[in-house]
């Protein structure tokens, strides 16, 4: 129990830590704790092997991280006619290099 509660403490001081530097790298992990409690949960079977593994669960981690993927690009390639044009630089009359006299 001492050890248990020692985790939590030194948990909550490297929570506070991050949410002192960086405000949305702390809230995301006081927004994601709940969902890796609840996966946890349902995972317990099959790590004590009380269930056999799904097909599906091993490959489950890169099927998620393929389709965020494929959705931020998706998002960013429709959002591209809403970006500003690139700046151009300015252009000098100095001598670059280039060979003209």
């Amino acid at each position: 129990m001492l050890l248990w509660l020692l985790g939590i403490a030194i948990f909550v001081l490297l929570w506070y830590a991050l949410w002192q530097s960086s405000p949305k790298g702390g809230f995301g992990v006081l927004i994601g704790l709940p969902f890796a409690w609840y996966f946890s949960r349902f995972m317990t079977p099959y790590v004590t092997g009380m269930e056999t593994i799904p097909i599906w669960l091993p490959p489950l981690p890169l099927a998620i991280i393929a389709t965020t993927l494929f959705v931020f690009g998706a998002i960013t390639w429709f959002r591209a006619d809403k970006l500003s044009p690139p700046r151009q630089r300015e252009s000098h009359d100095e001598d670059h290099g280039q060979g003209h006299h």
